[in-house]
């Protein structure tokens, strides 16, 4: 039968299995010096030597910064979930000790890490690798002095969350869509990602708005309305969230009413709508 390993031996062991043969034998050294019998000894020393500080260097920033640490087991299985998941995500030379070491000190979860692969880093790598000008302009801006190739790692490393990482790209697709149509909206990109607006949603509505635009600002002033102040917003509302707007319904009304049956303003070139 094999002989039962002491304390000190299963932590050796641990780090033999682990690949680091370098705090083996540290461990050796330290028990010729107190003696085999000396665990409690053994594994203190171990953890005040530079090479295991080193090794488990989220332990180190955690410490210093007044942090809980993990024991060494929870810190290696740590390491090999985001091994997995980045590897998931053929990101896998994300996967480094000097990463791993960030995201521990800085309780990243390997759920967070996940999401934000999830919510950011595929978003961003799609748009770099299909030279998606529009997003990745906007994109440069949100993250400056750093290239295209390296946001999506930095979104996965850096601090913010995911969620909020999610929200800020929402955004920026929507930029990209006013970009594409040439539209600023007046609501803000920012109240329509709030909404749920997607790119492609926002691109069809803020292109739709435009092309009504100048139809309703000739009814008004054909109509005798002196001012179109609003009327963008009104259109965006309408196009966007579906919110009917009472003055262009008016127009379009009106429209209709003196210019049924001719060649003059009629609800298509108010809207191209068939019925409002």
């Amino acid at each position: 039968m094999a002989e039962e390993l002491s304390g000190w031996e299963i932590l050796r062991q641990l780090f033999r299995d682990s690949g680091l043969p370098e705090l083996a034998d540290v461990i050796t050294e330290i028990a010729q010096e107190e003696g085999v019998d000396a665990g409690s000894i053994i594994t203190e020393k171990l953890r005040q030597t530079d090479t295991y500080k080193q090794r488990f260097k989220g332990n180190t920033d955690r410490l210093a910064a007044g942090k809980s640490v993990l024991s060494e087991g929870e810190y290696l299985f740590q390491e090999r979930q985001y091994t997995e998941t980045m590897k998931a995500y053929q990101a896998g030379g994300l996967a480094t000790r000097d990463n791993f070491a960030s995201l521990i000190a800085n309780d990243v979860s390997i759920k967070e890490v996940q999401d934000r692969f999830a919510n950011a880093y595929t978003r961003v790598r799609n748009a770099v690798d299909s030279n998606d000008a529009p997003l990745v302009n906007e994109l440069r801006k949100l993250y400056p002095g750093i290239s295209d190739n390296e946001i999506a790692n930095s979104l996965v490393l850096g601090n913010e969350g995911a969620n909020y990482l999610k929200s800020k790209l929402d955004i920026a697709d929507i930029k990209a869509a006013e970009t594409e149509t040439g539209v600023k909206s007046i609501l803000g990109a920012n109240f329509l990602g709030s909404q749920g607006i997607g790119r492609a949603e926002a691109r069809i509505g803020l292109s739709k708005t435009a092309e009504q635009k100048t139809g309703y600002e000739q009814a008004s002033r054909m109509f005798g309305e002196t001012s179109t102040e609003g009327l963008q917003q009104e259109l965006e509302q309408e196009n966007l969230l579906g919110q009917t707007s009472k003055r262009t319904k008016r127009l379009a009304s009106q429209a209709r009413a003196q210019f049924a049956g001719s060649s003059g303003i009629t609800s298509g070139s108010l809207g191209k709508k068939k019925q409002i």
